[in-house]
């Protein structure tokens, strides 16, 4: 019995402390004082909890927390809070959806004229997002060497399907966000770049998140490797010749980028 209502009270507990507008019968559990009323007391544990997912928040947005300043950000992150309360047992996956709600929410979609420098900010959080999930997914850390590749000339190499280290994330963006994101972790303040197009490979070496710029034929050729599409394949829709599709095949392998050949990967 008593172990029953403690699971109440603390699933009471929890539902209040995510959905305070949803929390009631609060007098009823928690008990006032002569300084805090019940609803008070509650509400020191509700602004704690949602200020520490804040700091979370920050400390994943450092460059969009630059671009907005500290007052407008915690408003925002606020506000993607408050849709979309965190249920995980850890915070890895707080801000995955933050993108997202950010272009759902862009006020020039309603005046119907677009503003560069909301592109920027969700080009910024976006780019944010996928260091996040690079730094915390497998890399190629105590890997053995990649299986053998075969050549453009053997027999199977066209329907060879290899496999891309976990950590591997592939960023298009209109502005070169990881130019802007050296210089603000850098302390510095630089101005608002230009739109450029770019397109970025984002992964973990000897574990360090590393982000190299792709022109469009590798970029295509590697994101149609990650998504399970054969090497003669995916060269021909990037525009490549074989030689040097497997060139770039074999350059990723010995980078990391490639783990394993038709289903076989090195161990750990």
């Amino acid at each position: 019995m008593a172990a029953e209502r403690l699971r109440l009270l603390q699933g009471w507990l929890q539902g209040a402390i995510l959905d305070p507008a949803g929390a009631g019968g609060v007098a009823d559990v928690v008990v006032g004082t002569a300084r805090l009323s019940a609803a008070r007391r509650l509400a020191i544990y509700q602004h704690g909890y949602r200020s520490r997912l804040v700091d979370c928040l920050s400390a994943h947005y450092p460059v969009a927390r630059h671009l907005l300043g500290g007052e407008l950000f915690e408003g925002f992150a606020r506000e993607y809070l408050s849709s979309r309360p965190s249920r995980g047992h850890t915070l890895e996956a707080l801000g995955a959806g933050f993108a997202e709600h950010l272009a759902a929410g862009r006020p020039d979609v309603v005046e119907g004229e677009r503003e560069p420098w909301i592109d920027l900010l969700v080009d910024v959080v976006r780019f944010e997002r996928a260091f996040t999930e690079a730094h915390a997914a497998a890399g190629a850390e105590f890997r053995g060497p990649s299986p053998a590749v075969p050549g453009p000339g053997e027999r199977g190499w066209a329907d060879t399907v290899v496999s891309t280290v976990e950590c591997l994330r592939l960023v298009r963006a209109g502005f070169p966000v990881h130019v802007l994101a050296v210089a603000v972790r850098a302390g510095q303040d630089p101005p608002l770049p230009a739109p450029a197009e770019v397109r970025l490979v984002v992964a973990r070496t000897d574990f360090v998140v590393t982000v190299a710029e792709f022109d469009e034929p590798r970029f295509r050729l590697l994101a149609a490797l990650r998504a399970g599409t054969p090497v003669g394949r995916a060269g021909r829709g990037a525009g490549l010749d074989p030689g040097r599709t497997d060139a770039c095949v074999r350059a990723w392998t010995a980078e990391g980028l490639i783990v394993g050949i038709n289903g076989r990967t090195s161990h750990r």
